[in-house]
């Protein structure tokens, strides 16, 4: 879309409500600002966003007419965005994503502390994106073909440029028929009490 200094709508073309809208705008720099149904625990979570491309926890974007998702929820036609999203001559891009039974899940879930913390998806994911949302931490990625092995041990960030970290001699998470296990105490997969957002996908 092209933004003209206003809060406006945009459509997104899926069948039902975005889960997970990644926005970016292209004729000049600015964060990856995401939207996600499940930050601030699902409650109000137009009012909060988070960085793709930062560690940063979610962070407040005001209760009413927030200057990125204008405070409001996407609906089964359209997201909303506020003027921080609508640059005047800017040009913006988002990808939205939105859970498909047996194929796809967006969601979130709380931290154990321990082995074999289990959140459901329905489906045996092959890709899982994983970020702490209630305090620091980044966008871990796992997936079945990279790792070439089950349980997984190796990660990538999709916030910075180094290469993949391995847990040697451990496991970040396991892949199993119905859910994936969240392992250990990884403040930014898995500590005790803290919160998370996610999205996983099966191989298609």
């Amino acid at each position: 879309w092209n933004g003209n200094g206003n809060a406006a709508t945009v459509g997104h073309g899926l069948s039902s409500a975005p889960e997970m809208v990644i926005t970016k705008r292209l004729t000049g720099t600015s964060p990856w600002y995401t939207y996600n149904a499940y930050l601030n625990g699902g409650t109000n979570p137009a009012h909060y966003f988070v960085n793709l491309n930062t560690t940063a926890a979610e962070t407040s974007n005001g209760s009413s007419g927030g200057s990125l998702f204008n405070s409001t929820s996407p609906t089964s036609t359209i997201f909303n965005i506020g003027t921080s999203l609508s640059g005047s001559s800017d040009e913006y891009v988002a990808y939205c994503f939105h859970s498909v039974s047996g194929y796809s899940k967006i969601g979130s879930y709380t931290g154990s502390g321990s082995d074999g913390n289990a959140v459901t998806t329905g489906f045996q994911p092959d890709f899982l994106m994983v970020k702490r949302a209630n305090s620091t931490g980044g966008w871990l990625i796992f997936d079945s073909v990279r790792s070439g092995s089950n349980p997984i041990n190796d990660r990538i960030e999709a916030n910075n440029n180094q290469a993949e970290q391995t847990n040697s001699g451990s496991k970040y998470v396991d892949f199993n028929s119905n859910n994936f296990e969240a392992n250990g105490s990884d403040s930014e997969l898995n500590a005790s009490s803290a919160t998370y957002i996610y999205m996983a996908f099966k191989m298609n």
